[in-house]
């Protein structure tokens, strides 16, 4: 299987998506955490390689009451408030995203739910953020790969028009008052995002969250293949 193939037709079935694990995280202040599987692009610096490249020996399907079972135990145990899908690309089963994020709000509809996405799937179908716009208990955070167009083929293996829906995304959640942040990391932050973003809205750009990478060996090998690090 190519890295280009590990999309919905390995990790969707129907409403149910693959899963490797579940567990309490640290993040936002102490988060449920469910790991899903399948990402549509093939980050350099990605930390999940294994689990996107060769999603098959990993995990199981989960239908939508069980990942929203699982994620609500794991807050009550924890007292945490905020529940999450991570580790690869959430938005690749659309269905069963909008089928979990109405589970949890019917187990517990003080629970927010924060919905790490770089934004393609969103930025290509406008109906998704029609929808999400309904869910009440959704915070969306949009990754941005790299700050320019320049070198997004690079980082992230997939055609530079990409950047676009990414912007794109970002433009329909503003529209639809979508509770949202971007995030981008800070080694590849570029002035050209910030005006883009500053187009679309005010306040979108000021409240960009920079994150730092993690040079695990696996890392920096794939970084180096890409010629992103010497």
């Amino acid at each position: 299987m190519t890295t280009a193939a590990v999309t919905e037709e390995y990790v969707c079935q129907g409403n149910q998506r693959k899963y490797y694990r579940f567990r309490a995280d640290r993040f936002y202040g102490g988060i449920a955490t469910a790991d899903c599987m399948g990402c549509n692009m093939d980050c350099a610096f990605c930390w999940s390689y294994r689990t996107r490249v060769h999603p098959e020996p990993f995990g199981r399907f989960y239908t939508p009451n069980e990942v929203a079972g699982r994620l609500v135990k794991i807050v009550h145990e924890h007292g945490f408030r905020a529940v999450r899908i991570s580790g690869n690309e959430p938005t690749l089963c659309k269905q069963h995203l909008l089928e979990v994020i109405k589970a949890v709000a019917g187990l517990d509809s003080d629970l927010l739910f924060m919905l790490e996405t770089n934004g393609i799937k969103l930025g290509e179908d406008e109906t998704f953020v029609e929808e999400l716009s309904r869910c009440r208990n959704v915070h969306v955070r949009l990754s941005f790969k790299t700050g320019t167009v320049a070198n997004f083929e690079q980082v992230t293996g997939r055609p530079k028009e990409w950047f676009e829906l990414q912007l794109r995304a970002v433009e329909r959640l503003y529209a639809k008052q979508v509770s949202f942040h971007v995030a981008i990391v800070a080694d590849y932050a570029h002035e050209y995002l910030i005006e883009r973003l500053r187009a679309v809205g005010p306040g979108i750009a000021e409240r960009i969250e920079h994150e730092h990478l993690q040079l695990y060996p696996h890392i920096q090998r794939r970084m180096k293949e890409r010629g992103l690090v010497s």
